[in-house]
Parts: structure tokens; sequence; C-alpha cells
């Protein structure tokens, strides 16, 4: 976990000490700029997600109706919304894990992240669009 801890620090600085310069992520040749490039791809599904979240959480806060209690849909997501996180979370600790001898683990990590976070933002937009689960 440290290690993690660790990847976002090395890549954070990396970006400090050459703020001006632009990434070239279609053209990354070493592993920090993959991870770096993956980082900044997961950053972006993830700023994504938060939103989505906010705008459901948003629209579960009107008063209810006869037929629908939103206070009790709302309760319910923010329940799933902390066991989502907690299992995504332990699920790329484990492919980290699995990887634990090769450069690749750290982008497999934040690829991994990324993956489930796409997928939640589906499921969540289905509350706002109405459909039915996919």
């Amino acid at each position: 976990m440290k290690n993690k801890q660790w990847l976002y620090a090395v890549v954070f600085s990396v970006f400090s000490l050459n703020a001006y310069a632009e990434l070239d992520c279609k053209n990354a040749r070493n592993t920090l700029e993959i991870n770096a490039c993956a980082e900044q791809e997961q950053q972006i599904v993830e700023k994504k997600l938060n939103q989505t979240y906010q705008a459901v959480m948003q629209m579960m806060s009107q008063p209810d109706l006869p037929s629908m209690s939103f206070a009790a849909v709302k309760k319910d997501l923010l329940e799933s919304q902390r066991a989502w996180i907690t299992f995504r979370k332990k699920d790329c600790d484990a492919l980290y894990d699995f990887y634990i001898d090769g450069s690749i683990r750290n982008v497999v990590y934040i690829s991994c992240m990324k993956k489930h976070a796409e997928r939640r933002i589906d499921d969540l937009d289905r509350y706002l669009t109405g459909s039915t689960l996919k």
C-alpha cells in the first residue's frame, strides 16, 4: 500500500518539476510516462464518476412521492457507494499484489481503478436516464 502512495508522489513530483512540459501520452515510452498518462486518464474518469454520483444524489434529494421514497433510495445508494468503493479498492489491490515482481503493476492498478469507475458511471447513469439495467 505504501508503494502506491510512493508511486503517486513520484508521478506528481515529476509533473511539478516539469510543469510547463506537456506529457505526450500517445508516445509515452517509459514506465514513468505510461504510469503518469494512465493516472491522468483515471483522474478524468474519477471526476466524471464524482459528478455523476452527485447528480444522482441531488436527484434523490427531492420530496418523496406516494409511490417512491427518494430518501430510502438515497440511503441505499450511499451505502452501496461506500461498499463499491471498498470492493473496487480491494479488487485492484489484489491485482497490484498479483503483479508484485513486474513494473506493469502500477499501470494495472490504475487501469483497474479506471475500469471499475467507468462501470460505476454506467450504473449510476441508469438512475439519471431511467433506463433498465444493461
